[in-house]
């Protein structure tokens, strides 16, 4: 089922369309990570999503579509995190922060309480939520944000360079942790970035230039399409490249997202 649907998007600024009679689905309980470079249309696709742009008849999210009267609705079920949690962030402290949305829905204290312990263990925010969020490293400010999104327990989650502050290895273990609550929980998890880097974990990654899909596919089969992506200039991972070329020599049958079983492949 899909729990996301654009037809046919219509998207201009001025006289310049980003978007063209654009479309796209995204199924219930998938990970799907939408790439591109600088100017491909990832920031005006995440506003359309989160109704920051107009009403849009053609966007339908979760069977509503996402015009103005449906907007709080849509909004109860969709995590957001952007690239910047500055602009986010209304609180003293980082607890205060995780607890502010569900105060405002009047949830029970003790509720609260438990979700911060669940949601802080999971990311590992035990040891800053006494902390100032304004104080943080931007790496832990994005943390705290994708915490304060989990809080709600979203349906969908939607990410927009939402990771790219935080250390590499910090983030190849946050892309873990997510991508387990991505199957245990069955949320659907939408990741907008220039990094391919953090498209490992996804089922689906849809490549964008100028509006346009040039790439769409499941893992790891879509990384065969790695001469589009370099002519954007979107970096393959290591990983992907490194099969690749062990592939041509016959070490390897397949595209190894993993390096160590990647190792363990090439040493049978």
């Amino acid at each position: 089922m899909d729990i996301i649907e654009i037809n046919n998007l219509m998207f201009r600024y001025g006289n310049k369309f980003i978007y063209d009679d654009f479309s796209l689905k995204i199924k219930r309980g998938t990970w799907v990570t939408i790439a591109g470079p600088n100017g491909a249309g990832k920031t005006t696709l995440v506003k359309v999503l989160a109704g920051l742009a107009k009403n849009y008849s053609d966007v339908t999210i979760m069977g509503k579509k996402v015009i103005k009267k449906n907007l709080y609705e849509i909004r109860k079920e969709v995590g957001f995190v952007f690239d910047n949690p500055d602009n986010f962030f209304a609180c003293e402290t980082v607890e205060d922060e995780l607890a502010f949305s569900l105060e405002n829905m009047a949830v029970q204290p003790s509720t609260i309480k438990k979700k911060i312990k669940e949601v802080s263990e999971l990311l590992n925010l035990e040891s800053l939520l006494k902390e100032n969020p304004y104080s943080l490293s931007g790496g832990e400010k994005q943390k705290v944000a994708l915490g304060c999104a989990l809080m709600l327990e979203p349906r969908i989650l939607i990410l927009d360079e939402a990771l790219m502050m935080i250390d590499i290895n910090e983030r190849e273990k946050l892309l873990k942790v997510l991508k387990e609550y991505n199957r245990k929980k069955r949320v659907t998890i939408v990741s907008f970035t220039h990094n391919l880097d953090e498209s490992i974990y996804s089922d689906r990654l849809v490549v964008l230039n100028n509006g346009k899909i040039l790439v769409d596919g499941s893992f790891p089969r879509v990384f065969d399409e790695e001469r589009v992506m370099r002519k954007i200039g979107l970096e393959v991972p290591f990983t992907v490249e490194l099969s690749q070329k062990l592939r041509v020599y016959g070490l390897v049958d397949d595209i190894c997202l993993d390096l160590e079983r990647l190792v363990n492949n090439v040493w049978k």
